[in-house]
């Protein structure tokens, strides 16, 4: 079979409801952990959600002596560098109408059709993107996607950088960022709402990869990772969460990742990613939760795309 019948196949064969619309009025979860006043600050971040009366996921780290969130809190908010989005041929907010961008909008309609209850399997709105190899232009597509998610009226998008060990979000994005998602993971004394990067081109918010770390793929197989994909996703389903992931045959933290997430979208780079490549890495990854094959760096009539290059 063909990457292109692979593709179409892949394409075809989800089908889930729409979710249910927010309540009104529902507190939105990283704008509270970013932005909200300092007497919440009280309690740290991961534990607000389970304060007063419910043991939630926060108890259930300190009861197995897990990091459960730090009580030290900021606010920060970071500049894109627009220019730099441009010439990569990104989306921004405030830009023309162009053939990505257009391509970007169709991409996400299946994505958020595919977001369902949150009661079953991995929560839809854990998004992971990635591909077979490194080099096939994964973080340009995860970017886009967050972007054009976050124009959505009733949808924010938290983008992460899962590519812990070769981090590409923040500098593609003009941005600077030290600690991350690792060291939320490792020190408690780290408040999620410390290392988020709120950025000034709307509702997207970044949490970086954080500090390298040998174990990383121990770190995101453990019970705070779980707890915290459980606090970002379950609580606040009107909030996209994108992964920028390792490439499946590079690095073993991309099936660990693959293993919690909702959706799983495959990078493949017209021209160059073999068959055989693409089907090793779709063998690594449950494949009832592909939500599709993206064709990168060229054209596929056959899915109606038209995507652009990352260098």
């Amino acid at each position: 079979m063909s990457i292109i019948e692979r593709a179409a196949e892949l394409l075809g064969a989800i089908e889930r409801p729409n979710s249910k619309p927010s309540a009104p009025g529902e507190l939105d979860p990283i704008e509270r952990a970013v932005s909200e006043s300092a007497e919440s600050s009280r309690f740290p971040a991961w534990e607000r959600a389970a304060q007063p009366d419910a043991k939630g996921p926060a108890e259930e780290l300190k009861a197995k002596g897990l990091p459960a969130g730090p009580t030290t809190k900021t606010s920060r908010i970071v500049r894109v560098d627009r220019d730099l989005l441009r010439r990569q041929r990104m989306i921004t907010p405030d830009g023309e109408r162009t053939a990505i961008a257009e391509s970007f909008r169709r991409i996400k309609r299946q994505i958020l059709a595919n977001v369902v209850s949150l009661e079953a399997g991995a929560p839809a709105n854990l998004v992971l993107v990635t591909s077979a190899l490194a080099g096939e232009g994964k973080t340009f597509c995860a970017i886009n996607l967050a972007i054009s998610i976050a124009l959505e009226v009733d949808r924010t998008v938290l983008l992460v950088d899962a590519d812990v060990a070769k981090p590409s979000v923040p500098r593609a994005l003009g941005l600077e960022a030290e600690k991350g998602l690792i060291d939320v993971l490792l020190d408690r004394r780290i408040d999620l709402a410390d290392v988020l990067c709120k950025t000034d081109i709307g509702k997207p918010t970044v949490l970086p990869a954080g500090t390298a770390n040998q174990h990383a793929t121990e770190l995101l197989a453990s019970d705070a990772m779980r707890v915290l994909l459980q606090e970002l996703a379950g609580r606040y389903h009107d909030r996209i969460i994108i992964f920028d992931s390792p490439p499946l045959l590079a690095a073993s933290e991309a099936g660990v990742l693959a293993s919690q997430m909702g959706q799983i979208v495959m990078v493949v780079e017209a021209g160059k990613t073999s068959e055989a490549a693409l089907k090793a890495a779709l063998d690594r990854v449950d494949s009832s939760n592909v939500a599709g094959l993206l064709l990168n760096k060229g054209e596929a009539a056959a899915l109606g795309y038209n995507y652009g290059g990352y260098g």
